[in-house]
């Protein structure tokens, strides 16, 4: 058997430390935050036998990439997932029942606890060590107001939206049990439900609240039901909102939608998203354990080799016996005597024991180096020595007198990694992301900036172990730890750091002809920008505003674009946030200069996001707002007592979803004012409409700290619950967000007369079928909607994440300037008219002969990442 400890990541602000234990059998993931998944891509790590993934703690930065994840491990085939973690694991995985959801998959939770903290498979006896802080105490559940749109309407009838207030938490209650799909039909097996599947219909059920929380996660994933069933074709319902179009296909409703639409709709078709089927429920409450989770892991005991001569001289007949005496058993020999395993078997030794140790501060620490679970393995006692203790712990924790002489306990032979971004530095870990940025920086070292990245630690482990006498490492990403056969480091697969070059000598003299070509068209791009004296001196309303194209992909995380997510940066008024998919924060600290250093810098990451007041999240695909948790949660530690809240536009059903989790994780949601979507669509008529009506105090307060003069959302097609948003600032300007969807009349009609749409395009011209089928636009058709809005600019962003080529269409003569978003891209609305110039240079570091794209064309014929790429696009 060989077996392995490997890094992924040693922990930076993209991506929390993460750890792979590599068995014959499978492999398991120790914490999977934001970014994990990404960086599994990026470094080439295979996803099919990962089945077990466990959790130091209940807290974002340890699980925020599971979400996204699960839905991935579906997608490329995996049937069985074990998620391993703390009390509410089960709580925080059902919280995203509205948006993670499939049916060719099994996920079970197993949550350890004081009287039950031990786990085993055929590869680990696990036992887990839980630490809590010294002097906790446990808060009841937060108790949430009502929101206004979730009460009656003045005429009695209810408005469509789920109540997402809490009661007090039950023993028992009262739990929908999701065995059909809405029109009374059986899901098919490997299809993507819509959220209404998971909640209808109505099955009654008096069960416990951990009971509710399994059953819900069991029809969550639920891959033993209904195995060979297809659904009816449904004929596509029109959007009676929307005016006539030449194409059919650009007003077809959601499938799913007019299935569930048709049959009763109680808002006179005016309710995105229709009424769910079935009555609706939210989880039992809970409130947050800070619990620190620390596992021991042994593997298989090792059996020896078994001495077939020796067990035959001792009379000990051939065939079974010889089996009995290989698993542990004593046996008799012909003569009679009883023959033993250790007589027959030479070099048996029990299995290998190694270590993750969490300490998030020193709150925990005096609990943590007495806990008892500890002692069998230090110096001293009997037991095993541990062969190496993986540490994620800071600097507080680490430099502390304590926990050194706690170290020291477990001998000088055992070897201890160090993975916490204070002593690991703030490399570049999105290579292939960063040599692209680095690529077109040569255009406009403003609009194109090179990320940041800091390859000094902010602390030496060196200096803070110097007068302990062990043996530490820090960790590298992709170093491996060997446990079985022997064991010891392997550095050979470490990713070194990068250095990105500030000249460009690189590509000038590159031996590629295509980057050298680049770089001439770049020096072109340059001067003709340079000769184009009227576009640089005109002036319009909102050109010193920066929009940041923070992830430009769709679908997944990939090593060239992220998930949805754009900035607004608004002069004297702050940032607002558009999308906000999984690895937001990441690829803001990343723009932005990382965290702030000293109290004057200006440039930096907490300024932003200091400065937020507003979110907009467009739908409840995942790859829209998995992000969210992290931005919130930096921005209420940046909060002061003075600071205005922060406002969030969104689904209704994505505000159930935060307060849920803020029952695991308290990441600051109360001090954010949640504006449901459906309240504010640009057609509603506040003198009459009683949603717009009740939104108006919030919506006073959001323009008011904003700037802005409206803000309305629009009702696009894309699935239920799916908006775009629209924007104007009280200065004249205005910006225009599609969020995902068909080409819409209604976002024509809202956004007329836009500064900027920002319009997805998912897909290329050829694919028609597909985005008709997936409901998303084509490139041409992105840019008809920016013609037909009479838009100044139209930024195209939302691409397949096949390979990072650019779209091709044909800019001259259009009522409107075009521009390609890139991950990283920070583009003045004054400066958008260089982004034309820069097509000619683009059109070759894109083409067929770069690396980019054959790495396109190997990536396309992997069975693994070409499945990925098939069930989400």
């Amino acid at each position: 058997m060989k077996a392995y400890l490997q890094v992924l990541s040693t922990g930076t602000a993209d991506c929390s430390p993460s750890i792979i234990l590599h068995f014959d059998s499978q492999r398991y993931m120790i914490n999977c935050g934001e970014g994990t998944q990404r960086l599994c891509m990026e470094s080439k790590l295979r996803f099919s036998k990962l089945q077990t993934i466990l959790f130091t703690r209940n807290h974002w930065e340890c699980f925020g990439g599971v979400p996204g994840m699960l839905l991935t491990l579906s997608d490329v085939g995996l049937r069985n997932i074990k998620l391993l973690g703390g009390e509410n694991l089960t709580h925080a995985m059902t919280s995203t029942r509205h948006f993670v959801y499939r049916n060719t998959m099994a996920v079970d939770t197993f949550e350890f606890s004081q009287d039950n903290n031990k786990y085993q498979d055929e590869n680990l006896r696990i036992t887990s060590v839980q630490i809590l802080p010294e002097n906790f105490e446990r808060s009841a559940p937060r108790e949430w107001p009502l929101t206004k749109s979730s009460v009656q309407s003045p005429n009695g009838s209810p408005s469509g939206s789920p109540s997402s207030s809490p009661t007090s938490a039950p023993q028992t209650a009262k739990i929908v049990v999701p065995e059909l799909a809405p029109n009374g039909v059986p899901v098919v097996v490997g299809s993507k439900r819509n959220s209404d599947e998971v909640q209808s219909p109505a099955i009654e059920s008096m069960e416990s609240p951990m009971d509710i929380r399994k059953r819900v996660l069991g029809n969550m994933f639920n891959v033993s039901k209904f195995g060979n069933l297809t659904l009816p074709t449904k004929k596509a319902k029109k959007d009676p909102r929307a005016k006539s179009s030449t194409s059919d296909g650009q007003t077809d409703v959601d499938m799913i939608l007019a299935s569930q639409a048709a049959a009763a709709d109680t808002n006179d078709g005016k309710t995105c998203g229709g009424k769910p089927r079935g009555s609706y429920t939210d989880l039992p409450r809970t409130s947050p354990i800070p619990t620190a989770i620390s596992y021991i892991f042994q593997s298989p005991d090792y059996v020896g080799k078994f001495n077939k001569q020796a067990a035959l001289d001792l009379g000990v007949r051939p065939g079974k016996l010889f089996g009995q005496l290989v698993n542990g058993k004593s046996v008799e020999s012909t003569t009679g005597e009883m023959v033993h395993p250790h007589q027959v078997i030479s070099g048996a030794r029990p299995g290998r024991v190694f270590m993750v140790v969490d300490c998030p501060d020193l709150g925990y620490l005096s609990n943590l180096v007495q806990a008892s679970e500890f002692s069998k393995f230090q110096k001293g006692s009997e037991g095993l020595q541990a062969a190496c203790i993986v540490h994620l712990a800071g600097h507080d924790v680490v430099s502390h007198p304590q926990y050194k002489e706690w170290m020291l306990r477990f001998g000088e032979e055992t070897q201890h990694i160090m993975a916490n971004q204070e002593y690991c530095s703030q490399k570049l870990i999105w290579r292939s992301q960063s040599q692209g940025c680095y690529k077109l920086s040569k255009l406009d070292s403003n609009i194109f900036p090179v990320p940041y990245y800091d390859n000094n630690p902010v602390h030496a482990l060196q200096e803070d172990l110097k007068d302990v006498p062990v043996k530490a490492s820090l960790a590298e990403s992709m170093m491996t730890y060997i446990l079985e056969p022997s064991t010891g480091v392997d550095e050979s697969e470490v990713v070194k750091p990068m250095t990105l070059d500030p000249n460009y000598d690189s590509l000038k003299d590159h031996s590629k002809q295509y980057l050298r070509e680049y770089y001439e068209l770049s020096e072109k791009a340059q001067q003709d920008i340079a000769a184009d004296a009227a576009s640089t001196l005109e002036e319009f309303p909102g050109r010193d505003v920066v929009l940041t194209a923070l992830g430009t992909g769709s679908s997944h995380p990939s090593k060239y674009r992220n998930v949805s997510a754009t900035l607004l940066e608004i002069p004297r008024d702050g940032t607002f946030l558009l999308d906000a998919g999984e690895g937001t924060y990441g690829q803001m600290f990343r723009q932005f200069g990382g965290y702030r250093r000293t109290p004057d810098q200006k440039n930096s990451v907490d300024t932003r996001i200091e400065n937020m007041k507003g979110i907009f999240i467009s739908h409840l695909h995942a790859d829209h707002h998995l992000g969210i948790v992290s931005v919130i949660d930096r921005w209420n530690k940046l909060r002061h007592a003075d600071t205005e809240p922060l406002y969030l536009i969104a689904p209704m059903r994505f505000n159930t979803f935060l307060q849920e989790l803020s029952d695991v994780q308290d990441f600051g949601y109360h001090n954010v004012k949640f504006i449901e979507s459906e309240d504010i669509v640009y057609w509603r008529d506040p003198a009459k409409d009683w949603r717009k009506q009740n939104a108006r105090p919030a919506m006073s307060d959001l323009l008011r700290s904003s700037g802005f003069r409206d803000i309305s959302t629009v009702d696009v097609i894309h699935c239920p619950w799916s908006y775009g948003i629209s924007m104007t600032h009280q200065s004249g300007w205005k910006i225009v967000y599609s969020g995902d969807t068909r080409p819409c009349q209604n976002l024509v009609q809202a956004g007329h007369g836009a500064t900027v749409l920002l319009h997805e395009a998912t897909f290329e011209d050829d694919m028609q079928d597909e985005a008709l089928k997936k409901k998303h636009s084509t490139t041409q058709e992105a840019i008809a909607v920016g013609e037909g809005m009479e838009a100044r600019f139209t930024m195209l962003t939302h691409f397949s994440q096949r390979y990072p080529k650019i779209p091709r269409f044909d800019h001259e003569d259009k009522s409107t300037l075009i521009g390609i978003c890139f991950d990283l891209m920070s583009v003045p609305l004054g400066q958008i008219y260089k982004l034309p110039k820069f097509l000619p240079a683009l059109q070759v570091l894109y083409s067929a002969q770069s690396d980019e794209a054959k790495e396109g064309e190997e990536e396309s014929n992997d069975s693994e990442l070409k499945s990925l790429q098939q069930a989400t696009e």
